[in-house]
């Protein structure tokens, strides 16, 4: 440093005495110019001369500071140190004090300082926030740790290049465990020749083989349709990153282009081991069929992923199953002292018909105490429990409040028309009972129910009423009357949209019972109608209507008493709309911004929902979202619209 600080000042000193001669030989020709000169050479020197002695001040100060921490013994034993170490000024972290040797023959012999610093600043503010992360610098990655003092923040590099890249073979080259079944193949068996058979069999298992096989996997036929599947980790991402392909090209195996093969796959990634990850590629399976099938689930360490989803399907015909937990059911009702029947929240007439069912059931057949445990003041089926109060003298329904100080060990509770912990009614009630049985038809979310006794879930079934009427039919009908018959009616009618969506052979089944246990159309339609305040707060949810991707996008900005039916009946509104395939209605509570999503099939909108953290069926779907106002969701929801999860999700 002194040498640097003597040649300094010899170069000032001799540009000074030549910039003086100079003036002098000028100063006989004109004597203001040499003048001029002169006086500003004189304030040039002073200044370098400032600068110079400011210099030397901040190099002493700092050569100070660090003789304060590190003798000169230490640094030259840091200098040997063969990781790199650069110590920067606390106050002022652009500052590099002092690197050693490694440092700058690793970083500082490739580029500049000041290009290097202008490149990595940014990255050393977030090491220091942080007090660790990462750099890649000419192909190696390194990872840096740092201490900090009142003066000065050392940081400390260290090269994980290799270990980065045994990492990442490692990740790249474990195993995925994957079943694979055919989900559809009895019912396209029923409308195909046995030489149509074979043949979409044939073309079904060679194009799983053909795909396995071309990315070094393992396919391994088990019985019945149903296959194992090994592949690694690296090949998962691109078939993440292709959204499963094979769903689309299997339905290439087909008799006709309403009756197509599909399949239900699930895959386990991360398990601890082989045994673990089977057990969880099971689980994956079993949400992908509880789903609806003909699409991927793929479990993570703790979440799920979904590819596909977008088949309608065939409906399963067969009442076995329904005949088999109609007698469970019935049994768990009689071994019962009480039984309580309990929706979702905001429960509609869906949710509604169907406690009115069971508990024709419960208490008419069975002869047992049963309630509907409901929040009146949040239903929009409000118009249904006053057709029933109307015609009952009997208290039937209760809060869940109420149901909490009545209940006992062998009581029984009932949730219809939901099968997440995060949607029924009161989720402490639920936690209260030992005793629980699940009705619903909404494909199957992560967060389900798990500790149910029974747990019917038919995702090809319409409504839950259309199930419960089946059930009814099977443990006792002769008590079911006209009002509660009624309600089961209006509970299809909400979920078929009038008999045009999602609307089977059983589903008209259900509807032709139930009239003949007199039910009436007319007074069903009347349940549906509301006052004139709720038709023209629908029309102007109507008028904000935007279109997006053949979505219909549309919101109510302020809040009303009535704007969750509202909202739910426009939604269905705007499925009238001409090439609409998909409608958004968004609306705020005061508290959350709340999303009503309906379908006519194309587009799958629980999917959708499930991306805003809701749920729902394929055709009707709904969400809740916090922490953002209704601009910024109608924001969120216009961008997924139009990335590739609505393509994923829909056609």
């Amino acid at each position: 440093m002194i040498k640097d600080k003597v040649s300094f000042r010899v170069i000032l000193f001799l540009v000074g005495i030549i910039i003086f001669l100079m003036n002098l030989a000028i100063f006989p020709f004109n004597r203001i110019l040499s003048l001029i000169n002169l006086s500003i050479t004189t304030i040039l020197v002073i200044i370098g001369y400032l600068a110079l002695r400011n210099y030397e001040n901040y190099r002493l100060k700092i050569s100070d500071d660090i003789k304060s921490v590190i003798d000169e013994g230490s640094q030259n034993l840091i200098n040997y140190v063969p990781s790199p170490i650069v110590v920067l000024s606390a106050k002022n972290p652009k500052n590099v004090v002092f690197y050693n040797e490694c440092f700058r023959e690793i970083f500082i012999s490739k580029i500049n300082y000041t290009e290097f610093i202008e490149r990595y600043g940014k990255a050393f503010s977030e090491v220091i926030n942080k007090n660790e992360g990462y750099i890649f610098f000419n192909g190696r990655n390194f990872r840096i740790f740092t201490k900090k003092s009142k003066d000065f923040i050392v940081l400390y590099f260290t090269d994980d290049t290799e270990f980065r890249t045994l990492k990442k073979r490692y990740n790249d080259n474990r195993p995925c465990v994957g079943f694979v079944v055919f989900d559809n193949r009895d019912e396209l068996y029923r409308y195909a020749t046995d030489e149509e058979n074979s043949q979409i069999l044939v073309s079904v298992e060679s194009i799983l083989r053909n795909w396995i096989v071309k990315y070094e996997g393992i396919f391994k036929k088990l019985s019945n349709g149903k296959y194992f599947i090994v592949f690694q980790e690296k090949y998962l991402k691109k078939f993440i990153s292709e959204k499963f392909k094979i769903i689309d090209k299997i339905h290439t195996a087909k008799i006709d282009e309403h009756r197509y093969a599909t399949v239900s796959i699930g895959i386990s990634r991360g398990g601890e081991n082989l045994c673990e990850a089977k057990n969880e590629a099971a689980h994956a399976l079993d949400m992908s069929l509880g789903r609806g099938g003909d699409q991927v689930a793929v479990k993570g360490k703790n979440s799920y992923e979904f590819f596909g989803g977008t088949s309608r399907g065939l409906e399963k015909r067969s009442k076995v199953r329904t005949r088999v937990v109609a007698s469970m059911l019935s049994e768990r009702i009689s071994s019962s002292d009480i039984v309580f029947i309990m929706g979702h929240k905001y429960s509609d007439f869906d949710s509604v018909g169907a406690c009115a069912g069971l508990w024709s059931i419960c208490k008419k057949e069975k002869n047992k105490n049963s309630f509907i445990v409901i929040n009146k003041k949040e239903s929009m089926a409000f118009s249904a429990i006053e057709h029933i109060e109307s015609l009952n003298s009997e208290k039937i329904f209760i809060s869940p409040y109420q149901a909490q100080a009545m209940m006992t060990d062998k009581s029984l509770l009932i949730i219809v028309d939901t099968h997440s912990l995060n949607f029924i009614e009161n989720s402490d009630l639920y936690f209260s009972f030992k005793n629980i049985a699940v009705i619903d038809h909404h494909r199957l979310t992560v967060n389900k129910i798990e500790n149910a006794v029974i747990f019917y879930h038919e995702p090809s079934a319409s409504s839950t009423c259309e199930m419960v009427t089946e059930l009814i039919e099977y443990i006792g009908d002769k008590y079911l009357n006209k009002v509660e018959s009624e309600c089961l009616l209006a509970g299809i009618a909400l979920d078929t949209k009038n008999f045009t969506i999602k609307a089977g052979v059983r589903t008209f089944e259900a509807a032709a019972y139930l009239r003949k246990k007199g039910a009436d159309m007319s007074e069903v339609k009347q349940m549906f109608a509301g006052p004139i305040e709720n038709y023209r707060l629908k029309c102007k949810i109507i008028e904000s209507t935007r279109i997006v991707e053949n979505c219909a996008v549309a919101h109510l900005k302020e809040i009303n008493k009535n704007s969750r039916m509202c909202c739910a009946q426009a939604a269905d509104e705007l499925l009238n709309v001409k090439n609409i395939k998909a409608s958004f209605v968004l609306f705020t509570d005061g508290e959350k911004i709340n999303i009503s999503a309906r379908s006519l099939g194309n587009i799958n909108v629980q999917t959708v929902m499930e991306s805003l953290g809701g749920g729902g069926h394929q055709n009707m779907a709904a969400a809740q979202v916090e922490g953002m106002n209704i601009e910024q969701v109608e924001q969120k929801l216009v961008e997924i619209i139009k990335s590739n999860n609505i393509e994923k999700n829909g056609e």
